[in-house]
């Protein structure tokens, strides 16, 4: 009997810590300049639901990685998600009617017309993950940009940095990121430099033609800190 009880709360404690992984962030994708970057959650179906930097839902379906390594291509494209998909009715408030509200059994909320300005109609909450926003008053260059999701924090360059990095993500939970100035060579300034202890260093205008921009070394998909980054073109 204490056998079975021991074994029954570890299922359960599994599952529950399973349901809780599921829904925090697990993939960022992102363009080599990191002004194109998508937040992607993982839902209990293992379903993937992109989100902007602002909060906005962009798109959801199941991953292909055989068809994404062979077309490396930003956005990657999703397969459809063939469970359960249900929407807000045309009678709830404005800010999230017709709006995702359920991917399987994972709920979406958003911020209504009772919230402040800044948040009607942003992301509230995916499952657990609850999310927060630099609000109106924050720098120029991130207000409105999401602030934390989940256990995940987000920091921005601002708008006292360098003009080939203003807005763009500073740090990803507990990755930093960091990219070439505008003082660098025309076809690298504003590309990703750094993604945690990662170099990335691309072919100048000074190579040949056709060549120039390309990316040299750095990767281009790894896990840090339990979280997939992708880069692409």
């Amino acid at each position: 009997y204490e056998l079975m009880k021991k074994s029954l709360l570890i299922l359960v404690a599994c599952i529950f810590s399973g349901t809780i992984y599921a829904q925090s962030l697990s993939v960022v994708s992102m363009d080599r300049s990191g002004d194109k970057i998508l937040l992607c959650f993982r839902t209990i179906d293992n379903a993937l639901i992109n989100v902007s930097k602002e909060g906005q839902l962009v798109g959801y379906g199941m991953e292909n990685l055989q068809r994404q390594n062979l077309h490396w291509m930003f956005p990657p494209q999703l397969d459809p998600y063939m469970g359960r998909v249900e929407n807000y009715s045309d009678n709830e408030d404005v800010n999230f009617r017709g709006k995702v509200k359920y991917i399987g059994q994972t709920m979406i909320t958003y911020y209504a017309s009772y919230d402040k300005d800044e948040l009607r109609g942003k992301i509230k909450s995916i499952g657990t993950t609850d999310f927060v926003y630099f609000e109106s008053y924050s720098d120029k260059s991130f207000a409105g940009n999401i602030q934390r999701a989940g256990n995940n924090n987000f920091n921005y360059y601002s708008s006292f940095d360098n003009e080939a990095l203003k807005g763009k993500f500073k740090t990803i939970g507990n990755t930093g990121l960091s990219y070439y100035s505008s003082f660098e060579d025309k076809a690298i300034k504003g590309r990703i430099k750094n993604i945690g202890t990662d170099n990335f260093t691309y072919y100048t205008s000074f190579d040949r033609k056709g060549y120039q921009g390309a990316q040299k070394s750095g990767f281009q998909t790894k896990f840090i800190n339990s979280i997939r980054f992708q880069v692409f073109p």
